[in-house]
């Protein structure tokens, strides 16, 4: 399923290959018949602002505008290769939703979801005073480099062992 925003354009990717598995270049977009049907299951083809770009190497796009909220349905055919038609969902939404996202996978870093702890400095009582934390959002990514989703440093006052007036994690 693909997800677009209302009112903005919605890409349809495809590939076109041969009964060989050879990837087909060069075709004339009106050799394509699309069906594109809104939440209310109207087609809609010919009244939308749509149209193909071929990116290269048998892969095409189709690029069309929803104008309704709701599941949208694509239908792309081509005569020789694909008359049964190659299809996909399109959830549209009223906005973009990307930074609640991205709101929601920091909150989960936060409450120590995949999340690693290093570089440590302690002060002479053995109490940690300074660290590096990073979350990550793949739990076999934890401790390296890959899929950070935040990195932040820790410190603190250790006043005696095992004790500090302060905490605080600023994202660094």
């Amino acid at each position: 399923m693909i997800h677009g925003v209302k009112n903005s354009p919605v890409d349809e990717n495809f590939t076109v290959a041969d009964s060989n598995g050879n990837l087909i270049s060069g075709i004339d977009s009106t050799e394509f018949t699309v069906y594109v049907y809104n939440p209310t299951g109207s087609e809609l083809a010919g009244s939308l602002s749509d149209f193909f770009t071929e990116l290269g190497n048998g892969n095409y796009k189709y690029t069309f505008t929803p104008n309704l909220n709701g599941i949208w349905y694509v239908v792309v055919t081509h005569p020789t290769y694909f008359p049964w038609g190659k299809n996909d969902d399109v959830y549209v939404e009223e906005s973009d939703l990307t930074g609640i996202y991205e709101i929601v996978i920091k909150t989960l870093g936060l409450s120590h979801h995949n999340i690693y702890i290093d570089d440590p400095t302690y002060d002479d009582s053995g109490n940690l005073v300074d660290a590096r934390v990073r979350t990550y959002s793949n739990p076999a990514s934890v401790g390296t480099a890959s899929d950070v989703i935040e990195t932040y440093r820790i410190t603190s006052d250790g006043t005696q062992c095992g004790q500090f007036s302060y905490w605080k994690q600023v994202k660094i």
